[in-house]
């Protein structure tokens, strides 16, 4: 690992949450405080890019003092809060106190395609619309208001799969011949549009450079496949080490530096970019 003195210019993180933020097991977030709090001191954004819905992330960005932009939904649509930028970036449309760019398609659309699909094929999964809020404690390890706030999705839809990995593939040929893609998490298999975390990472990296005439470089951390699109368009890409599975295999740009974590979850987020930032 490389110390800071090879780093020039300005830098944008973007993260991972689940098993690279926080911890996989009980989403501690405690190891990466102090980091993060020394990188907003430097003027480093953070920037969460997750499977998780706006409440979710709303209320990890209280807990983590983050007041920078953030993507929702496995690059499904992208906030901005609204006194972030000197205007409205291009193509955003403004929801609350936030303004908001949509990549992906509408809850609605998915709900659609499933039921359709299992009228024809059965439905060898979960979904989070048909799961109970019990349910989805016991798939996650939330708490039940951490559940409920993970059910109100606007742009995908996770899957807990129970069939044979032969009705997987079967199934992800279906959703995509519909215009539809999946993503497979750590937990869930995740239907949503035709969206990525790596297509909206680069369509906010094009407001910061835009709005704030800076020519940022840009960090991704990720533990799991559905990263690969995130960590793809970095500069450095950062692959955190999960405790039931190795890395994901990421072929490498060949400007491209990649590093992965000796350490665990957030705690090698905190060893990687911490040395980066040291």
């Amino acid at each position: 690992m490389t110390s800071n003195n090879s780093l020039s210019g300005r830098w944008l993180i973007v993260s991972d949450l689940d098993g690279t933020l926080l911890d996989h097991y009980d989403y501690s977030h405690a190891p990466v405080d102090e980091l993060l709090n020394r990188l907003e001191r430097r003027g480093v954004p953070v920037i969460l890019n997750s499977s998780k819905t706006l409440p979710e992330i709303l209320e990890l960005r209280r807990q983590l003092h983050n007041r920078h932009p953030f993507i929702v939904e496995n690059g499904s649509a992208i906030f901005i809060p609204a006194d972030y930028f000197p205007a409205a970036p291009p193509a955003a449309h403004r929801r609350n106190h936030f303004w908001v760019i949509e990549t992906g398609v509408k809850r609605a659309q998915l709900l659609a395609f499933l039921r359709a699909d299992a009228a024809e094929h059965g439905a060898p999964y979960l979904s989070f619309a048909a799961a109970s809020c019990e349910e989805i404690v016991q798939a996650t390890g939330l708490s039940p208001k951490q559940a409920r706030a993970a059910q109100r999705r606007d742009y995908s839809e996770p899957l807990l799969w129970r069939g044979s990995a032969a009705e997987q593939r079967a199934f992800e040929t279906r959703a995509r011949a519909a215009g539809l893609s999946t993503l497979q998490g750590g937990r869930f298999l995740h239907l949503l549009g035709p969206a990525d975390k790596g297509t909206a990472t680069l369509r906010l990296l094009d407001c910061y450079r835009h709005c704030r005439d800076i020519d940022y470089r840009l960090i991704a951390a990720g533990d799991s496949p559905n990263d690969l699109d995130m960590l793809r368009v970095a500069d450095i890409a950062v692959l955190i080490r999960a405790p039931h599975r190795p890395p994901p295999e990421l072929q490498a740009k060949a400007d491209q530096r990649v590093f992965v974590s000796e350490a665990i979850g957030p705690a090698g987020w905190n060893e990687t970019i911490g040395r980066l930032f040291s």
